[in-house]
């Protein structure tokens, strides 16, 4: 993206821009797109300059190795997503303005004021609770990662969907084939991501190279910076991060989002009765069968132990505690 080869200053500047000549006679002659998204960035300077903010839908991801950064994990029923930031107060700030959002899930709980505290720590523990067990159903985490590795900077999204079916075959038509040249071999590009194949006759093999740099954080990009990606050769997954991340949740995700505790704690015996989850031996988080370590949200990343066969594991749906929140 262009957006890439520019400073986050820069493009907040270009941004002001575009708003100041919204109503020009230049922007006039732009397409209707490019017209409404002028116009956005009209009303974001206008809605700044009273002091207030709209929704972030973006971050610019991509510190120096050595660095810390903070990610913020918030979940509920419904959603879970992790958003990074630079400083620690920045999370809380971004946490606060979620917990003043969600204000009125509280209301008629004794000693709650009926507005949210102005300072940022109060008001998330009055929200959460003072050992964060206030709401079982909700939850957050930040903390603190240091940088490890060098990586390009990317504008990413705060959310992601990826494309559905009639979206993957529209922007499927869109691929792009460019031919071999002085500068380079032939490559496909689809939604900025470019694969490469062609003759290398210094190794003697036939190279396909992935190239993820230029992909499109509105389609393909994932909150991390990272695509999910299969290769496939001859029928054969020779590598997958999909589950990294995964896009779409799965049947026993959505089963247990829509339902109820009682609900969930049935769902989750089930499944683990199954082999389809399992329970961390240290704090009782419900991990799905994937997960080699524990990922539940109070951070304690056991390992866990080997597969036992489920009949020897399986429990009457009674004897399985409900499914835990954060502890």
């Amino acid at each position: 993206m262009i957006a890439e080869r520019f400073s986050p200053s820069d493009i907040d500047s270009l941004v002001r821009i575009a708003g100041t000549l919204a109503d020009s006679e230049a922007a006039a002659g732009l397409s209707l797109p490019y017209r409404e998204l002028a116009a956005r960035a009209r009303t974001e300077v206008l809605v700044q300059a009273t002091g207030s903010s709209s929704r972030a839908v973006s971050a610019l991801l991509g510190p120096r190795p050595g660095e810390r950064v903070w990610l913020l994990r918030i979940w509920d029923r419904h959603n879970d997503s992790t958003a990074p930031y630079a400083t620690e107060a920045a999370g809380l700030a971004a946490l606060a303005t979620h917990v003043r959002g969600s204000w009125e899930n509280l209301y008629g709980q004794e000693d709650v004021p009926e507005h949210p505290p102005a300072d940022d720590a109060e008001a998330v523990k009055l929200y959460y609770g003072a050992d964060r067990n206030g709401r079982p159903d909700e939850g957050y985490r930040l903390f603190g990662e240091q940088v490890g590795h060098l990586r390009r900077s990317r504008i990413v999204p705060l959310s992601f969907v990826f494309p559905d079916d009639e979206e993957a075959r529209i922007l499927n038509r869109g691929a792009v084939f460019y031919a071999a040249d002085d500068e380079g071999p032939q490559c496909i590009e689809v939604v900025g991501v470019l694969v490469f194949g062609y003759l290398d006759a210094e190794d003697g093999v036939v190279r396909v190279s992935v190239h993820l740099d230029n992909a499109d954080p509105d389609h393909v990009v994932r909150p991390d910076g990272s695509v999910p990606l299969r290769v496939v050769v001859e029928d054969t997954v020779v590598l997958d991060s999909s589950n990294e991340r995964a896009p779409h949740p799965t049947v026993l995700e959505e089963l247990l989002a829509a339902a109820d505790p009682e609900q969930q704690a049935s769902i989750v015996a089930a499944a683990v009765a199954a082999g389809l989850m399992w329970r961390c031996p240290k704090c009782r988080w419900p991990n799905p069968r994937a997960a080699t370590g524990c990922e539940g949200p109070a951070g304690c990343r056991a390992v866990r132990k080997p597969t036992v066969s489920p009949q020897a594991t399986a429990l009457p749906p009674a004897a399985v505690p409900a499914l835990e929140g954060p502890r």
